[in-house]
């Protein structure tokens, strides 16, 4: 009976990770006080100590020391509530007629430029806002503020304080501050029913110019604006090496967490626990799919698609891993039409390396299974409208070539600062801060590459911490002779060579857990352990 009870917790492994993660590392602090057995201890040490010494070496001076033009006396600075920040790559023209227009374009010193007329249509824009929003307290003032420049003589606008109740057009200041610069800003007290404004966020009301230039903009409490100040964009050293450190010292107690549960639980009900988790999670993404529509990806209980494609490869391979060649080959297919709901093309060829690598194992029969797969491929190639967005795997659309942008940018940034890179958390900031010529999207979340990832923001002290990590978890694999396991190891490593999910709680714990299941002996085995350390 005991056994069935860790069906629960193995099923929110691919369903709520994070949840999984927590009562996984609770359990495993409890075993490693009472055991006091270190499995790969010294490789998660290492990953821990190269990774934080990596970090404290990371450079954070490439953000500059942001000084707009401005003869504006100093004043006692007003309570920020959020700094709206100086990319503006979501600025957009917005007219009636058109709707909205994304068609700002950074230019030097930290403006962005946006076009008068909507380029497609020739009309007008009406209004110039960018699409966030920022918490208010009714009863209390705030003033929005951003430096501008245009190219004709004269440039009019009224900036508005837009609320769940509406649009707020405020008396609007413009006060020069530099030949051709000028710093606009205007106050709004916050009523009843004003709970967020969106900002920037101002009308066009005439002129002879063809284009604006915005830029610093900025969202404080008080009745004028301050010098403008950049927000709380950098990450501070305790945060980056607590991320760091406390990745891996979660690693670490999930495993032996791991170890602990597959000695007396039978690892096929373990798998049978993850199984019954994808079959919710797939139900759930159905679902979310059905009520979208046909051409939207679904997320699942996950951050976003790619998570709940990635994640559900990682869980295939666990139920395979411990559960055999049957429950791997269910897993399989349900981890294919999870990945069909996600979209997610990476984790496409991470499925099929997953699904060969099955079809070997499976002996005498290894040819019928390969030549099905086949047949189907051979399907899908011929009606590639079945594959969705995964016929799309093998094409260089403009979202492959921004990743081959975030890649050039990562590069550059372990080139400059090669020991620690840029720190963790920094890379956007610092691929905006260092736009490529004709960038195709700003801001990107990370590099959307393991290795580059590291090399950015962590240098060559995280990268070398994550290869003896490997090597040590790659060798004890391979000396257990846990081939599913191995290569659910090198599924996870090409998951990672177009994004960075490799620390995602829904893809480094169903790792940790088939790793856990080759280190220790199982309730159904008399082999001693792979010995700890």
């Amino acid at each position: 009976m005991r056994s069935w009870l860790a069906l629960p917790l193995c099923a929110l492994l691919p369903l709520k990770a994070p949840w999984f993660a927590a009562g996984a590392a609770v359990l495993g602090l409890w075993r490693l006080l009472a055991e006091r057995r270190l499995y790969l201890g010294w490789a998660f040490a290492g990953l821990a100590l190269l990774g934080a010494l990596g970090q404290w070496f990371s450079y954070t001076g490439f953000v500059p020391a942001l000084k707009p033009p401005s003869y504006i006396a100093p004043r006692a600075p007003a309570t920020q509530v959020n700094p709206v920040g100086p990319y503006l790559y979501d600025l957009l023209g917005w007219n009636h007629e058109d709707g909205g227009h994304r068609g700002a374009q950074p230019v030097e010193e930290g403006f962005w430029r946006i076009p008068r007329h909507n380029p497609s249509s020739g009309r007008e824009f009406r209004e110039f806002l960018t699409d966030r929003w920022y918490p208010l307290e009714p009863g209390k003032t705030y003033t929005q503020s951003f430096y501008l420049r245009h190219d004709g003589r004269e440039a009019q606008l009224r900036i508005t304080f837009f609320t769940q109740r509406g649009h707020h057009p405020v008396p609007t200041q413009k006060e020069l501050v530099a030949p051709g610069v000028w710093r606009v800003w205007a106050s709004y007290t916050a009523q009843e029913g004003d709970s967020a404004v969106r900002a920037i966020d101002f009308f066009n009301e005439g002129g002879d110019y063809t284009y604006l230039e915005v830029g610093w903009p900025q969202l404080e409490e008080g009745s004028r604006p301050t010098p403008y100040r950049l927000g709380p964009t950098l990450k501070g050293l305790e945060w980056r090496l607590g991320w760091w450190v406390g990745a891996a010292l979660l690693g670490f107690l999930v495993l032996q967490a791991g170890v602990w549960l597959l000695r007396v639980v039978p690892p096929s009900v373990v798998a049978w626990g993850v199984l019954l988790g994808m079959l919710a999670h797939l139900g759930y993404a159905g679902w979310q799919w059905l009520e979208a529509g046909p051409g939207a990806r679904a997320a699942g209980l996950t951050p976003q698609p790619n998570f709940l494609g990635h994640g559900a490869v990682a869980a295939a391979g666990l139920v395979w891993a411990l559960g055999g060649r049957r429950l791997g080959g269910v897993a399989l297919a349900v981890a294919a039409a999870t990945l069909w709901l996600s979209g997610s093309r990476t984790a496409f060829w991470a499925l099929l390396l997953l699904g060969a690598a099955w079809g070997w194992s499976l002996g005498r029969y290894r040819w019928l299974a390969l030549g099905a797969g086949g047949l189907l491929a051979g399907v899908a190639l011929a009606e590639p409208e079945l594959l969705g967005r995964l016929a799309q795997a093998l094409t260089l659309d403009s979202n492959a070539q921004a990743r081959l942008q975030f890649w050039q940018v990562a590069w550059q940034a372990f080139r400059e600062h090669p020991l620690g890179g840029v720190g963790f958390g920094h890379f956007p900031l610092y691929f905006d801060l260092h736009p490529p010529r004709g960038a195709i999207e700003y801001s990107p979340g990370h590099a959307h590459n393991l290795g580059l990832q590291l090399l950015a923001e962590g240098g060559l002290l995280a990268l070398v911490a994550l290869g003896l990590w490997l090597a040590g978890v790659g060798w004890a694999l391979a000396r257990r002779r846990a081939w599913a396991a191995l290569t659910l190891l090198g599924a996870v490593l090409l998951l990672n060579t177009t994004d960075f999910t490799f620390f995602s709680a829904w893809v480094y714990y169903p790792l940790l857990l088939a790793v856990a299941g080759a280190l220790g002996p199982s309730a159904n085995s008399h082999q001693a352990p792979i010995k700890p350390g």
